[in-house]
């Protein structure tokens, strides 16, 4: 079964580029004096209609994430966006992907949080659990050479929280509870399904694998993604999991208009333009700090770094410095008509085996640019796309 799930950034649009620029960066500290909250409060109320629009034209879930400290994503507390959408959709699956868990600092609140969502969706929750970026971290005070630790322990007692009746006593490495009994659970029995968003992390891989949860690449590029699936496959099987395309998501930039010459006027613009305006890499320095910021001391093993470096580019403003034509050769964004984008999604589709496939829309100054593409999706692709998905094995 294939599954599509919408995500939108939520991103502030319309920062001052020169600020960003003579800054050298976009996260962490750049200022919030260039924050307007009456601008931000209408692009909330849009993302919420984009929402909408995407439960109307078929998508199966919607995707919320949490960051901090950066323009590129108005998302700190995802559980919010969640109950949000748990109010404005009846049908969609609500994908948190995820909650940052190192961060948190009370997995029971957390666990309470997400069996509210669950109750008020009736059971339309997947609960999403990342490690987040060093940037989180950072911008939350929380020690980054804990941060696995953190995120293993948090789990397993989320974990128990919802599957074990209570009351019991927690004692662990960074967490102690004397009476673990909340008196709100989850819908979905024995717990909402979790998913692990993730890019070139070999331990998060093998952490996923181990449990049996479906891993979700974030446009990770073609080669390294071929790699993190198959050991993936491989390693959950050695721990006794039947693999399936349930086990495999990816997650995809796209841009859809009525033919390929439209789509790809549009996407040079988005990706050279406004994305880099968004961005704020157009003439802009790199703030030499980014480097640490995005990878501290401990952060991440060296094996891990060395990954980012092979194959996200090692730097988090990769993705935009490649051009736009590199991009559509490395497969890192899907451009163009109807016919052309379900070729190249059930390429993707097929040579990653996956049965959820994420839909990243360019963050798009012009709303009735993005209701189009979304809508010819509902009309054109997804029909397609379920159609050639009958026939997966």
């Amino acid at each position: 079964m294939l599954n599509f799930y919408y995500f939108m950034n939520q991103p502030y649009i319309g920062y001052p580029h020169e600020a960003a620029a003579e800054y050298g960066a976009v996260m962490l500290k750049f200022s919030n004096e260039n924050f307007n909250a009456e601008h931000a409060a209408n692009l909330l109320d849009r993302y919420h209609r984009e929402f909408q629009l995407a439960e109307d034209v078929g998508f199966d879930g919607i995707l919320v994430n949490e960051h901090h400290n950066a323009p590129a994503a108005m998302s700190p507390i995802p559980n919010i966006s969640a109950t949000v959408l748990a109010k404005i959709t009846s049908r969609v699956k609500i994908f948190i992907g995820g909650n940052i868990l190192p961060i948190h600092g009370n997995p029971v609140k957390l666990a309470e949080e997400l069996a509210m969502i669950d109750l008020i969706s009736k059971g339309r929750l997947i609960s999403g659990f990342v490690r987040g970026g060093a940037v989180e971290s950072l911008a939350m005070t929380t020690n980054t050479l804990y941060n696995r630790e953190l995120f293993d322990e948090a789990h397993d007692l989320i974990l128990k929280t919802w599957t074990v009746p209570g009351p019991f006593v927690w004692e662990g490495k960074h967490f102690d509870y004397r009476c673990v009994n909340p008196w709100v659970l989850p819908f979905q029995k024995p717990h909402p399904p979790i998913m692990i968003p993730g890019s070139t992390s070999k331990e998060t891989i093998e952490w996923a694998a181990k449990h049996g949860y479906p891993y979700v690449a974030l446009a990770t590029r073609l080669e390294a993604t071929d790699e993190m699936f198959n050991f993936y496959d491989k390693t959950a099987e050695e721990y006794g999991h039947t693999v399936s395309y349930n086990n495999h998501g990816y997650m995809i930039r796209v841009h859809l208009a009525e033919t390929d010459e439209q789509a790809h006027e549009e996407g040079k613009e988005l990706f050279g333009g406004r994305m880099a305006q968004i961005t704020s890499m157009k003439n802009m320095k790199i703030n030499p700090d980014v480097t640490a910021w995005m990878q501290p001391p401990g952060f991440v093993s060296k094996e891990a770094a060395l990954a980012r470096r092979k194959f996200m580019g090692g730097t988090p403003y990769a993705f935009f410095t490649q051009g736009y034509e590199k991009a559509l050769e490395n497969s890192q964004i899907v451009v163009g008509s109807p016919e052309t984008v379900f070729k190249n999604l059930n390429k993707l589709r097929k040579r990653f085996k996956v049965g959820h496939l994420g839909i990243s829309h360019f963050p798009i100054e012009d709303e009735s640019m993005t209701k189009r593409s979304l809508e010819l999706f509902g009309e054109k692709v997804f029909p397609a796309l379920r159609d050639s998905a009958q026939n997966d094995v």
